[in-house]
């Protein structure tokens, strides 16, 4: 699989994540939340973060979503997943691996 786009990188990191692992906020729609927040140059706190969620029909709280920052951490999960797949569309360029 080749990946050309950066939402289709995304979509990738995304799919394998659970909607059901947690009964407020799944790990999908976790790190869906702090995708928007890092890419849309139009939020500038997660006060505006939230507000657009909640206007789009995503009700998530704020404070759940506090909550879960100090109990997950998915980056690392990501972070491997996406180490691996360079690995295996580039073998000849050897990453290091925290």
């Amino acid at each position: 699989m080749k990946l050309n786009s950066f939402p289709g990188i995304i979509k990738f990191l995304l799919k394998d994540l659970s909607t059901n692992d947690y009964p407020v906020l799944n790990s999908r729609l976790f790190c869906s939340i702090w995708f928007t927040g890092i890419l849309d140059k139009g939020i500038n706190s997660l006060r505006d973060l939230f507000y657009q969620l909640n206007h789009a029909g995503i009700k998530v709280d704020l404070s759940t979503f506090s909550k879960a920052n100090k109990t997950r951490d998915p980056q690392m999960h990501l972070y491997h997943k996406l180490l691996h797949y360079i690995e295996e569309a580039h073998p000849e360029k050897r990453l290091v691996s925290f």
